[in-house]
């Protein structure tokens, strides 16, 4: 299978710098800046004449983070609450912040808020992931 086509296979890097990551009872803590512009490439066409970050990128950043703090790559599972409150544009940065634990079942639970630089909220996401390998058919 080539690369293009191959389920692991990256649209971008979201990880410009290593997450911080803080080992807790409740799970890990995570939290990475995510210059906007590393989708540069993925927000021309989204919208045309008006680039914002794709709110599907903004759940990878996560998806990303979260296989980070884990220590393996992760699939999506599921996206039980998605809420992108404001757009990121060109030039802006995002601050990511997850609560990452894992199950008795192997899924990986997340809950990661979005900051903009300048402080506003920019998403609320809640998703669950699988090991690659796990999450394999």
């Amino acid at each position: 299978m080539s690369a293009a086509l191959s389920p692991t296979a990256k649209v971008f890097d979201a990880l410009a710098g290593v997450p911080v990551v803080e080992r807790t009872a409740a799970g890990a803590r995570v939290t990475v800046r995510v210059p906007v512009d590393r989708a540069r490439a993925q927000m021309t066409g989204h919208y045309p004449g008006f680039p914002i970050f794709p709110g599907v990128l903004l759940v990878d950043c996560v998806r990303q983070a979260a296989g980070h703090a884990v220590g393996e790559e992760l699939w999506l599972a599921g996206i039980e609450r998605a809420r992108f409150a404001r757009p990121l544009f060109p030039g802006d940065v995002l601050e990511l912040s997850l609560l990452v634990s894992r199950g008795e079942d192997g899924v990986v639970a997340v809950r990661a808020r979005g900051l903009r630089a300048d402080g506003e909220l920019a998403a609320d996401v809640s998703v669950t992931l699988r090991g690659a390998v796990s999450g394999a058919a």
